[in-house]
């Protein structure tokens, strides 16, 4: 038995009082196979299996991978807990099949519920649903959202609505997701606020703003109070027609009603910014970010790095690089790579190679290459 495994084993012998230990170290292995027999070991205790984190995370990361028959082995070993758990976690292994590409195998474990002692709920009716849209199966989506409810005797409520609102919104299918509102009301089922939000950035963000727009003022009529998650898809609705005054005057209105913009409202400044050319701007927005104590993100990153090499601002695009990878802002190295590449091709070979030495340090290396100076 390895070390690790004997500390761990010590570690789990009674509840520990939190778990990102486990999950960091789950995080950190090389080897997929490895992962995924760790995790079967842990998952053997209870305190392990109700922290979503590290489900998500593993499958994900084997997702990424293209790992789909690792994932359906570590998913299929977790049903053996199915019988003892709560109906969140049956729903969440479907979920998760879901998030993976992979509608089959969740409308499968769905439909083994009963062998499993478990009867379908509204649950596991959501998470399917769910699945399908994570899947994009959305052929899926109407038939089971028609029919499985009556065929199960299940009630449905304002998650199932809200699932099937994403799903026709992600199809572009904006008049079918509102004309659920009426059915819903005539249910006697009130939209929340994810609804509206959901609603409000299949219309703004996509830039439809007049149909933004009424249903900015259908919600309100609603006396429903917007969040930051519904301003922020105005914001990017209102710059993509570079409305930048208006855009200005929606961010005082936010601060008026107590409502502190974050990452997302800033970066609709900074991606117009970007998508303008006006990198001073952009650059003055940043560091508004930043001086708000909102976090950069891959979105911040990815919109900047690329105009501050075009401008020639090096030492900002070298800094935000080395800062995208101690923070594990960017998945894979294209922007990064990118950036070294332009760097020496502009003579800046010192900074190129500071980048690519720092991304081999990382405790996941980024395999960055230093190419030859013309």
């Amino acid at each position: 038995m390895s070390s690790v495994l004997r500390r761990l084993r010590g570690v789990f012998a009674k509840p520990p009082p939190r778990t990102r230990t486990r999950i960091d170290h789950l995080s950190g292995r090389h080897d997929l196979e490895e992962v995924v027999a760790k995790f079967k070991k842990l998952s053997r205790w209870t305190h392990f299996r109700r922290n979503n984190v590290p489900y998500e995370k593993t499958v994900r990361r084997l997702a990424y991978h293209q790992q789909f028959a690792l994932i359906e082995d570590l998913l299929e070993h977790q049903k053996q807990y199915v019988a003892r758990s709560s109906d969140k976690f049956a729903g969440r292994l479907i979920g998760l099949y879901g998030k993976a590409g992979m509608f089959e195998h969740a409308r499968k474990l769905f439909d083994e519920m009963p062998g499993l002692t478990r009867q379908p709920s509204l649950v596991h009716l959501n998470a399917l649903l769910a699945a399908c849209v994570d899947s994009k199966k959305f052929d899926e989506v109407d038939e089971i959202f028609r029919l499985l409810p009556e065929k199960l005797s299940l009630d449905i409520d304002v998650c199932t609505y809200n699932t099937v609102i994403k799903g026709y919104c992600v199809m572009g299918d904006l008049d079918s997701a509102l004309s659920l509102l009426d059915e819903m009301e005539n249910k006697g089922i009130k939209p929340n606020l994810i609804s509206w939000n959901t609603l409000l950035e299949a219309s703004y963000g996509k830039g439809r703003l007049s149909e933004g727009e009424k249903i900015w003022d259908l919600m309100v009529s609603k006396n429903v109070t917007p969040s930051v998650r519904s301003y922020n898809p105005r914001l990017r609705g209102v710059l993509l027609q570079n409305r930048v005054a208006d855009a200005v005057k929606l961010l005082d209105e936010m601060r008026d009603k107590g409502i502190e913009a974050d990452t997302h409202s800033y970066n609709a400044f900074i991606v117009g910014c970007c998508r303008n050319g006006d990198l001073d701007e952009a650059k003055n927005w940043y560091w508004r970010l930043m001086e708000s104590k909102c976090n950069a993100d891959r979105v911040t990153v990815s919109a900047l790095v690329p105009l501050l090499c075009e401008k020639g601002d090096y030492e900002l695009a070298h800094r935000l690089c080395i800062e995208a990878m101690d923070q594990k802002l960017l998945r894979g190295t294209d922007t990064l790579q990118r950036v070294v590449d332009f760097l020496v091709r502009e003579s800046k070979v010192e900074l190129a190679t500071e980048i690519v030495e720092h991304g081999k340090a990382k405790k996941t290396p980024y395999n960055l290459k230093l190419p030859r100076a013309a």
